[in-house]
């Protein structure tokens, strides 16, 4: 069965009605296809889990579609925004404290929540267009690898998702996103990789930040 007969191609209307009626959309990243839907909806955020069959004390990283959705979400020191301002919009995404707006399930229940703004036209466009953040885990089944080409979207993910939004370029594939925390210090800050990724070792310090 061909990927066109499984999946619905929506239109950015209809993927915005969509995430704010609570259901879920798959969409392409900077990196990889992912399922998303509006971070903010408690019982959408359990769906996504659902589908994916992944375990609930797991986080969930979210993508902004702005800056200015930003404090929507987390509190971000000043050492975390100057890692923003040179690798976003990209593939690194930051852990930060979470505001209490956010939803638990979104967290893990550590109300820390991971969070990018991805330099990808329609991660951005489906954030920006319900004006909340927007989940953004990879879209396969845990413990299947994650695809970078519409063509390979996994069918057993289509009974728990409206369509896909397929705007824009495909995903580059490689790596996914580089995930990491970073500390204030009394000689400025550092940064622990929590998962390397798109943005390497040599990427971070080369931009003259700390690792530890």
């Amino acid at each position: 069965m061909s990927e066109e007969t499984v999946f619905r191609i929506l239109s950015l209307d209809e993927a915005r009605a969509a995430l704010l009626g609570g259901s879920l959309v798959l969409y392409p990243t900077e990196t990889l296809y992912g399922i998303g839907c509006d971070a903010m909806n408690p019982d959408a955020v359990a769906a996504v889990f659902l589908v994916k069959r992944r375990s609930l004390s797991e986080q969930l990283p979210v993508i902004i579609g702005s800056m200015s959705m930003l404090d929507q979400l987390a509190y971000a020191t000043d050492y975390a925004r100057k890692l923003m301002d040179v690798f976003w919009p990209g593939p690194l995404t930051i852990v930060l404290p979470a505001r209490k707006e956010v939803p638990d399930i979104l967290t893990g229940r550590l109300r820390r929540i991971a969070v990018r703004f991805s330099s990808h036209p329609a991660a951005c466009e489906l954030s920006s267009a319900i004006d909340r953040p927007l989940v953004s885990t990879s879209a396969n089944i845990s413990g299947i690898p994650a695809v970078a080409r519409r063509e390979d979207l996994d069918p057993d993910l289509a009974p728990g998702v409206v369509g896909v939004y397929a705007s824009g370029p495909e995903p580059a594939g490689g790596a996914p996103s580089t995930l990491v925390e970073a500390f204030e210090s009394p000689g400025g800050g550092e940064i622990r990789i929590l998962r390397l990724g798109a943005v390497t070792k040599e990427d971070l310090t080369g931009a003259g930040f700390t690792i530890i």
